[in-house]
């Protein structure tokens, strides 16, 4: 049994951040094929890419999280709407469970979704985990489109500040 004391130090809370734009590509973290998000191979950012595979259906582990974190909150803001013939949408969450935190936001609408953290475990990545970003699009002919997804998190254990002397 630990004797406990009053806490004495404080952290400021951590963001990450990962931006994607409609033309730009990715390995999909399940399948290992080289995607484009939602547009053609030869309007993506990087058509001469070998391999490249015309966008449907990315997963990507955007978001690589360190031993410890205990997220507080998150968004996904979508900057610039996509505008392919198809349906475009965007869910947040981890390995073996795609929508912890988000499901299927509407990339087709500019405007920014809260992460839903009711009966979320916050330490979903305390043990390293990445935030998996899993976009279902059923086609590659987006001419537009950008999305930002923000963790914000702390790390058990960390201290940055004294708070009491």
């Amino acid at each position: 049994m630990t004797k406990k004391v009053a806490s004495r130090f404080g952290q400021h809370a951590l963001v990450q951040e990962f931006v994607m734009n409609w033309n730009d590509w990715a390995i999909d973290s399940v399948s290992g094929v080289k995607k484009t998000l939602c547009s053609t191979v030869a309007t993506s950012t990087d058509p001469n890419e070998s391999g490249l595979t015309a966008g449907t259906n990315l997963v990507f582990d955007a978001i690589p999280m360190p031993y410890g974190a205990h997220i507080i909150s998150g968004t996904v803001q979508v900057e610039t709407v996509f505008n392919g013939t198809t349906t475009n949408t965007l869910s947040v969450g981890v390995t073996g469970a795609a929508t912890t935190f988000t499901t299927t936001t509407d990339l087709e609408t500019a405007g920014i979704t809260a992460f839903t953290m009711t009966g979320v475990i916050p330490l979903t990545c305390n043990d390293g985990k990445n935030i998996r970003l899993t976009f279902a699009n059923g086609g590659a002919d987006a001419t537009q489109g950008k999305v930002r997804v923000r963790v914000l998190y702390t790390i058990d254990g960390r201290g940055t500040e004294n708070t009491i002397t």
